[in-house]
């Protein structure tokens, strides 16, 4: 209960990350929605962080934007901070510490703390871990989130605008880290009965085979795809569900080069695209 109301922690729900020694928020670069900065606050989902409960005294910390997980990169100091798909992983976990002035200690399973570079102040730097050692640029306040960002339930398909600090419940990207019939963070699940991948909620699934079959990239709407990040690179059929309408397909990253549409679920891919694509798809926008 003491590390509860530390730093300005009330349990879990959304809040901005403070560091009073540069007067910034922990921030997910927008770029490539991976690197994690410090940037003045500006009350954005990109700068807001879910906090959920991971059990044994850690919490997972996701980012609002896309439900990306804080994690470490490896285990040596001055190791750059990520944003990475959740997966429930022990570098996903972290327990907050008591320190000075009110202020709390954000420590990893692997014993290594959030810290500011060189306690640098600027906009921009980039957050990496170090081993704890108390001092004030591995310090941080819990401030409660601004923005109206909700807690959204992929799986009911519905929107609840009332998670705020210290409110239990199940977080907006909360969900069994994929592996057999579970759902990952965006929904998708494979459903043993049609033996295909699917999703809930609303969004786009590519497959490697015609007729929806074979390994899959699925995308929502609210958040899409700004790299394929996939091993595989031919598409062979395209399935929507829930209200998704649509799907641009680009043959470069952040949605751009070449692309080609789809409007609806298309069983053999390769031949009704026409050629737009002069690579293999390497981002999708999902409306």
């Amino acid at each position: 209960m003491a590390v509860m109301a530390q730093g300005g922690f009330r349990g879990p729900g959304q809040y901005e990350i403070y560091a009073p020694l540069s007067r910034k928020v922990l921030d997910m670069d927008r770029n490539d929605r991976r690197t994690i900065i410090q940037y003045e606050s500006r009350h954005t989902d990109n700068q807001t962080w879910d906090i959920s409960d991971a059990g044994g005294g850690f919490y997972f910390i996701r980012n609002v934007m896309n439900g990306n997980a804080l994690a470490v990169s490896d285990d040596r100091n001055s190791s750059p901070l990520i944003a990475e798909p959740f997966n429930n992983s022990p570098k996903q976990q972290w327990r907050f510490e008591s320190s000075e002035n009110t202020t709390a200690i954000l420590v990893n399973r692997n014993g290594k703390a959030i810290d500011i570079p060189n306690g640098s102040k600027n906009n921009g730097t980039k957050i990496n871990s170090y081993g704890r050692n108390s001092e004030e640029n591995q310090q941080w306040q819990f401030q409660a989130a601004q923005g109206n960002f909700g807690n959204f339930n992929s799986s009911s398909n519905s929107s609840d605008t009332t998670r705020r600090p210290g409110r239990a419940g199940v977080s907006r990207y909360d969900g069994p880290a994929t592996g057999g019939t579970g759902r990952d963070a965006d929904g998708v699940y494979f459903d043993d009965r049609d033996r295909m991948t699917k999703m809930d909620g609303d969004g786009v699934c590519f497959y490697r085979d015609r007729d929806f079959r074979g390994d899959a990239v699925c995308a929502t709407v609210r958040s899409g795809r700004p790299r394929w990040n996939s091993n595989f690179t031919d598409i062979g059929s395209v399935k929507f569900f829930g209200r998704a309408t649509g799907v641009q397909v680009f043959d470069r990253e952040e949605f751009r080069g070449n692309s080609v549409e789809v409007t609806g679920d298309e069983r053999d891919f390769k031949r009704n695209s026409r050629g737009n694509l002069r690579a293999a798809p390497q981002s999708m926008r999902v409306y």
